[in-house]
C-alpha cells in the first residue's frame, strides 16, 4: 500500500512541477477554485449557515466563469485592474443570483454577495500576477514590443546644408 502512494506522490510532483503548459492551466484552476472555496465557505457556509453543497456549486460557477472571462479574456485587453473589476461583478453577481434562486435560507443576500465579491477580487489581484507570469505572459509581449535595442542607438552629427540666404551672408 505504502508504494502505491509513493507512485501517486511522485505523479503529483511531476504533474506540478512539469513545466507543461497545459498544466499551468490546471494549477491555475485549481488555485482559484481553491480560493473561491475557501472564501465562500467562510462567508456564507460560516457566516451565513448556507449549506456545503450550495458552496460547493457557486465555487465551480465562479472559477468556470471568472477563468474564461476575467482570467483568459479580459485580462489581456485590461490588465489586473480591468480583470480585478470584471471578477468583483461576476462574484457579486453569482452569488447574489445565484442565493435568491436557489438558497432558501433567512440572510442578507447583498451583503453576503458584497463581502464575497471584496474578499475574493483582493485575492484575484495577487492571482491574475500569477497568470501573467505563467500562462498569457503580458509582460513579456509589452517589453519586447516597446524596447528600444539601445546598442543600434546613435548620435548624428552634421551641419545643415546652406540655403541661398546664407550665400548672401558675410
Amino acid at each position: 500500500m505504502k508504494r502505491n502512494g509513493h507512485y501517486i506522490n511522485k505523479l503529483l510532483y511531476i504533474l506540478w512541477k512539469g513545466g507543461n503548459r497545459s498544466m499551468d492551466y490546471v494549477k491555475a484552476i485549481i488555485i482559484k477554485f481553491v480560493m473561491s472555496l475557501a472564501v465562500l465557505w467562510v462567508i456564507l457556509g460560516l457566516i451565513y449557515n448556507v449549506a456545503f453543497g450550495h458552496v460547493l456549486t457557486l465555487s465551480l460557477i465562479i472559477t468556470a466563469l471568472g477563468f474564461i472571462l476575467g482570467d483568459l479574456i479580459i485580462l489581456r485587453w485590461f490588465e489586473n485592474w480591468g480583470a480585478t473589476i470584471a471578477d468583483f461583478l461576476l462574484v457579486f453577481a453569482a452569488v447574489w443570483v445565484y442565493s435568491i434562486n436557489f438558497i432558501f435560507e433567512n440572510f442578507p443576500v447583498l451583503w453576503a454577495a458584497a463581502l464575497s465579491a471584496l474578499i475574493i477580487s483582493v485575492g484575484e489581484v495577487f492571482f491574475h500576477k500569477y497568470i501573467d507570469r505563467h500562462i498569457i505572459h503580458v509582460d513579456e509581449r509589452v517589453d519586447e514590443a516597446n524596447r528600444a535595442d539601445v546598442g543600434n542607438l546613435q548620435t548624428e552629427f552634421g551641419e545643415e546644408n546652406p540655403t541661398p540666404e546664407d550665400k548672401d551672408r558675410p
